[in-house]
């Protein structure tokens, strides 16, 4: 059970500060209405990016979609079939970490299956309009990657303007499977995404967040399970 979770805690654009969402959590969609409420989405942006301008960029993640207030801390409950199988506990680093020039941010997460437990840094960065970036993660287990080394290259975590419709990808790096992401479905306040990880065994994860929230919901698609935010 702690394979395919860690696996998918790691596809994640992100685990943000959020509430409790009632009626959300279905997997099913149906959290809105089909309609890009005027968003300009990705346009323009180059995804992934192989060489961030830090003069580009902010320290600090202030994205409504995905705020990380350094020093928060959280907690999700994960199920499977009704039963308890474990949490995830995600805290943001104080202070920022240099990752080619740019000043990023650190989400320190742990996932804790059946007794099991591993831990993972993800490390994101903000650009002046408000798109978040993931530029680095080290995992429990597995390489560890920066953007800008070894051909490694940044993806999209969460857009400033989420659209409807809109993919693309989570990160390039030459050692790991590739990841994407989709907004499935929308409404003002809330954003349903799908991430695809391709690889030996593909597998997809459906998330939800809430506007000046977060993320409120994470479901495996392929094991079954949810996590659900609860403090």
């Amino acid at each position: 059970m702690l394979a395919p979770m860690v696996r998918a805690v790691r596809r994640l654009a992100g685990l943000a500060a959020a509430g409790v969402l009632a009626g959300a959590l279905a997997g099913c969609g149906g959290i809105g209405q089909p309609a890009p409420y005027d968003s300009t989405g990705i346009n323009g942006l180059v995804i992934p990016t192989p060489s961030p301008d830090p003069g580009d960029f902010v320290a600090g993640v202030d994205n409504p979609w995905l705020p990380l207030e350094p020093q928060a801390a959280w907690r999700y409950d994960v199920t499977e079939a009704g039963r308890s199988v474990g949490t995830i506990e995600a805290e943001v680093a104080a202070g920022t970490t240099e990752v080619a020039g740019l000043r990023a941010t650190a989400l320190q997460v742990t996932t804790t299956i059946d007794g099991e437990t591993e831990e993972e840094t993800r490390l994101y960065a903000q650009d002046e309009d408000g798109n978040v970036w993931l530029v680095g993660v080290d995992p429990g287990t597995g390489p560890s990657w920066r953007a800008g080394e070894g051909g490694a290259e940044a993806g999209l975590a969460m857009p400033a303007r989420p659209r409807l419709g809109d993919g693309w990808l989570t990160y390039a790096v030459p050692a790991l499977p590739q990841a994407s992401t989709t907004v499935e479905d929308q409404s003002r306040e809330m954003v349903q995404m799908r991430s695809q990880e391709e690889g030996e065994a593909d597998t997809a994860t459906r998330t939800v967040y809430e506007k000046g929230v977060g993320l409120v919901s994470i479901e495996d698609l392929d094991a079954g399970w949810l996590a659900q935010r609860v403090d």
